[in-house]
C-alpha cells in the first residue's frame, strides 16, 4: 500500500493473482485470462495489422504483453496517470512491460489524448466502469471526438462497461444505451459485443462481428478467445439483448453533464436491498419546516453556503475534467478557499460601520453572477491551446476562481451578523446553523444528484436563482 499524488494504491495478492486497487476503486487483476483476451482482441481482430496502438490504463494486468506477444505492432503506447502503479507492476511483473516495443507514459490518458501528435490504428481504453466524475471523462462525447483525431481513416476505438450475465436489468440497458448513443455522435459504425463485460468498438471504416475467423485467418491464438468460447458468448438471445438495449432512446454523455455517472450510480445501487424514501421523506420534512421559519438574512446565509459548497464542487470537478486528475490538488484548492474567507471576513469588517443590508443584496446578487459565469469559464479554459499555456491557465484559473468565491462568503458573514443581529450567541448559532445546512444539502445534492441529472450549466444557473431569490427578499423584508 502507498501513496502518490495520484491516489490511493493498494495491491493484495492471492495465489499469485494481483489486484490493484486505487483510492476504493479496482483498477485490474493480473491472470485473468478472460477479461485481457476480450481486452485485446475483440479490438486488434478488426485490425490485425495494426502498427501502432494506444492502451490507456490496465497493460500491467497483461493487456500490454498480450498485445506485443500476439500482434506484428512497431509501437505501443501506454498510458497510465499514477507511476507508482508501474513502479509496483515491474517489481511484482516484470514481464508484462519487457517487450522493447512498449512506451510506458505517466501522465493522464485524456491529457495525452489531446496534445498527441502521434496516429494510431487502434485506441483501447482499459479502464474502470465510468463510477468516478473522473472515470466519467473516458466515456463522454468530447472523449470520443478527441479520440477519433487521434485514429488513422480506419481506426478502431474500444471500450468496455458493466459486466453481463445472461440478464439485461433496465439499469445496465441504460447504461448500454447511452453509451452507445455517445459514440454514435462521433463513429459511423459501432459494434456492441456482450462478453463477460460489455464491448464497444467504433470507427469509421468497417467492424466485423465474426471474431474468431478473423482470428483463425490471421493466424492468432488464444487460450480463451476462441471459436468455442465465442460461439457459446455472442449466441442470439445474448446478441438480441444487445439490440435491445441500443433500441432504447439513450442521452448523450458529455464533460459537463456526466448521464452516465449517474446511470452507473443507478446501476450499482440496484444490486442491492436499498430503500432511501423513507428517510429522505423525514429529512424533507424537517428542512421543508426550517426553511419555512427562517429570517430573510439567515436564509441569504442559506444560499451563500449552499452556493460556496455547490460551486466549489463544481470548480473541484472542472478542474478534474480538464487536466485529468484532482487528488494531490484538493489540499491547495481547500486551502485557497480558506484563505479566501479569512481575506474576505477582515475586509468587510474594516468597511463593516459603514455597510447596510442594501450591501448584503449586493453580495447576493455577486455570488448569483459569479455562478452563472462559472461553467463558462470553465469550458473556456479548456479551449486555451495545448502545452503550457492550458496547463498554466487550468492550474492558475481554478485556484484563482475559487479565491473569489471564497472571499464573496467570508464577506458576508460579518455583513449579515450585523444586519440580523439578535444578541451574539443567538447570532451566531442562527448564521452558522442556516450555513451548516446550506453547504451540507448544496455538496450532498450537487455531486451525487443535480450535475449528473441536469449538468453543471443548469447546476450553476439553480445556485444563482437562489441566490437572487434570496437577496431580493433581504431587499424587500430586512430583518423581518
Amino acid at each position: 500500500r502507498g501513496n502518490s499524488p495520484y491516489g490511493d494504491l493498494v495491491v493484495t495478492e492471492s495465489s499469485g493473482q494481483y489486484n490493484f486497487i486505487e483510492s476504493g476503486v479496482p483498477l485490474f487483476s493480473t491472470h485473468n485470462i478472460e477479461e485481457v483476451e476480450e481486452t485485446v482482441h475483440y479490438a486488434m481482430a478488426q485490425r490485425p495489422h495494426a502498427q501502432t496502438v494506444l492502451l490507456i490504463s490496465g497493460g500491467i494486468s497483461g493487456t500490454a504483453e498480450e498485445i506485443t506477444s500476439k500482434y506484428n505492432v512497431s509501437r505501443l503506447d501506454y498510458v497510465e496517470l499514477d507511476p507508482f502503479i508501474i513502479e509496483v507492476g515491474k517489481k511484482y511483473l516484470p514481464e508484462s512491460l519487457a517487450d522493447a516495443r512498449i512506451r510506458v507514459i505517466n501522465t493522464d490518458g485524456r491529457l495525452f489524448v489531446r496534445q498527441t501528435s502521434r496516429r494510431y490504428d487502434v485506441v483501447i481504453a482499459d479502464l474502470p466502469d465510468p463510477s468516478t466524475f473522473q472515470l466519467n471523462r473516458f466515456y463522454t462525447y468530447q472523449f470520443f471526438r478527441e479520440a477519433k483525431g487521434i485514429l488513422t481513416d480506419q481506426g478502431v476505438l474500444a471500450l468496455s462497461l458493466g459486466h453481463y450475465e445472461n440478464y439485461l436489468s433496465k439499469e445496465l440497458a441504460r447504461l448500454i444505451a447511452v453509451t452507445h448513443h455517445t459514440l454514435k455522435q462521433v463513429f459511423r459504425d459501432i459494434l456492441v459485443i456482450p462478453g463477460g463485460r460489455i464491448f464497444f468498438l467504433a470507427s469509421d471504416g468497417p467492424l466485423c462481428k465474426d471474431i474468431a475467423t478473423r482470428l483463425e485467418q490471421a493466424g492468432i491464438h488464444t487460450q480463451l478467445v476462441n471459436r468455442y468460447y465465442l460461439n457459446g458468448t455472442l449466441t442470439p438471445d445474448r446478441l438480441a439483448d444487445m439490440r435491445r438495449a441500443i433500441s432504447q432512446e439513450g442521452a448523450v454523455n458529455r464533460d459537463f453533464s456526466p448521464k452516465l455517472y449517474y446511470y452507473h450510480l443507478l446501476y450499482w445501487i440496484s444490486q442491492f436491498k436499498v430503500k432511501l424514501g423513507v428517510l429522505a421523506g423525514v429529512l424533507l420534512f424537517f428542512l421543508s419546516i426550517y426553511l419555512l421559519r427562517m429570517r430573510a438574512v439567515p436564509f441569504a446565509i442559506f444560499t451563500t453556503g449552499l452556493a460556496a459548497s455547490s460551486l466549489e464542487v463544481v470548480l473541484l470537478i472542472g478542474f478534474q475534467i480538464l487536466y485529468g486528475y484532482v487528488y494531490h490538488r484538493v489540499g491547495l484548492i481547500v486551502t485557497v478557499f480558506m484563505l479566501g474567507l479569512a481575506v474576505g471576513s477582515f475586509a468587510m469588517n474594516r468597511m463593516l460601520p459603514k455597510r447596510t443590508a442594501r450591501d448584503l443584496v449586493k453580495l447576493e446578487f455577486g455570488i448569483a453572477l459569479y455562478a452563472a459565469c462559472l461553467p463558462f469559464v470553465l469550458m473556456g479554459l479548456g479551449k486555451v491551446g495545448t502545452g503550457l499555456p492550458f496547463s498554466v491557465s487550468v492550474h492558475l484559473g481554478v485556484p484563482i476562481l475559487t479565491f473569489f468565491l471564497a472571499a464573496f462568503v467570508g464577506m458576508e458573514f460579518p455583513l449579515a451578523g450585523k444586519a440580523d443581529f439578535r444578541g451574539t450567541a443567538s447570532t451566531a448559532a442562527r448564521l452558522y446553523t442556516a450555513d451548516f445546512v446550506g453547504a451540507c444539502l448544496g455538496a450532498l445534492l450537487v455531486s451525487t444528484l443535480l450535475i449528473p441529472l441536469v449538468g453543471v450549466i443548469s447546476v450553476c444557473l439553480i445556485v444563482a436563482g437562489l441566490n437572487i431569490l434570496s437577496g431580493t427578499i433581504v431587499l424587500v423584508k430586512g430583518k423581518t
